[in-house]
C-alpha cells in the first residue's frame, strides 16, 4: 500500500508539470492561427479530453469483459472509474468543441458525423452511470451494465473515422497535401504543441483513474467491514 501511494504521489507530480507545461506550449510557444485567431488554442485540449474519453471507453471495455469472464470486483472497480472518468473527459471535450465551434462555424452545435457519434459516446458513458449506480451490490445489473462499455468502444472507430467517411464541418487533423504526401495540416510548433497536451491531459486522465480506483477498493473494504460486525 506505502509502494503504491508513492506511486501514485509521483504521478501526480509529474501530472501537475505536464499541465504546467502544456499550458505554457498552448498560450506561448504555439503560434496564433492565422484564420480562427486565439480560440484556436482551446483545440489543443480539446483534443487531449477527446483522446482522453475515448481511451477510456476502451479500458472500460477490456475490464468489463474481464469482469465478465472472472467475476472478479477489482475489474468491475476499474471499468466503473473509467466509465465516470469517461463522463468527465466527455464533457470536456464537448464543452470546449462548442466554444471553439461558436465563432468559428457560427454555431454552438450542428449534427454533423464526428460531433453526432462522439456525443453517442457520452451518452453511453451517462447510461453506463445510471444503470451501475442503480446495481448497488446487484452483480447480476453490473454485469449487464458491462455490456455498455462494448457498446462505447464498437462507437470509437466511427468517432475517429467519420470525417473521413462522411464529410462535415469537422477538420481533418492530418492527410495527403497536393503533391500527394503525408502531412499535418497544422504548422510543426502545433504539432508539438498538441502531442505535448495530449500527453499532459492523459497523464491527468491516469491519475485521477488510479486515485478513483484506490478509493473504490477503500469504500470496497469499508462495506465488507459493516457487513462483518453487522452479522
Amino acid at each position: 500500500m506505502t509502494s503504491t501511494r508513492d506511486w501514485s504521489r509521483v504521478l501526480g507530480i509529474v501530472t501537475f508539470l505536464a499541465i504546467g507545461v502544456g499550458l505554457y506550449f498552448a498560450f506561448v510557444f504555439a503560434p496564433t492561427e492565422a484564420t480562427m485567431g486565439s480560440i484556436q488554442r482551446i483545440f489543443y485540449f480539446h483534443m487531449g479530453s477527446n483522446a482522453a474519453s475515448m481511451l477510456s471507453v476502451i479500458i472500460a471495455a477490456v475490464t468489463g469483459a474481464l469482469f465478465l469472464k472472472t467475476g472478479d470486483a477489482k475489474f468491475d472497480r476499474v471499468s466503473y472509474a473509467c466509465m465516470e472518468l469517461g463522463v468527465l473527459f466527455g464533457a470536456i471535450s464537448l464543452g470546449t468543441g462548442m466554444i471553439w465551434a461558436r465563432p468559428v462555424w457560427g454555431t454552438w452545435w450542428t449534427w454533423e458525423a464526428r460531433l453526432t457519434s462522439f456525443l453517442i459516446l457520452w451518452l453511453v458513458y451517462v447510461a453506463y452511470i445510471m444503470l451501475r449506480m442503480s446495481a448497488r451490490d446487484d452483480v447480476t445489473i453490473a454485469r449487464i451494465a458491462a455490456v455498455f462499455t462494448f457498446i462505447g468502444a464498437v462507437d470509437v472507430p466511427f468517432i475517429i473515422l467519420a470525417p473521413r467517411l462522411w464529410k462535415g464541418l469537422h477538420p481533418v487533423l492530418f492527410g495527403s497535401n497536393a503533391g500527394g504526401e503525408f502531412t499535418f495540416n497544422i504548422s510543426p510548433n502545433m504539432l508539438i504543441t498538441l502531442a505535448v497536451c495530449i500527453v499532459a491531459m492523459l497523464l491527468l486522465y491516469f491519475y485521477l483513474l488510479v486515485q478513483r480506483t484506490q478509493l473504490a477498493k477503500l469504500e470496497s473494504d469499508v462495506a465488507e467491514l459493516r457487513e462483518q460486525f453487522s452479522t
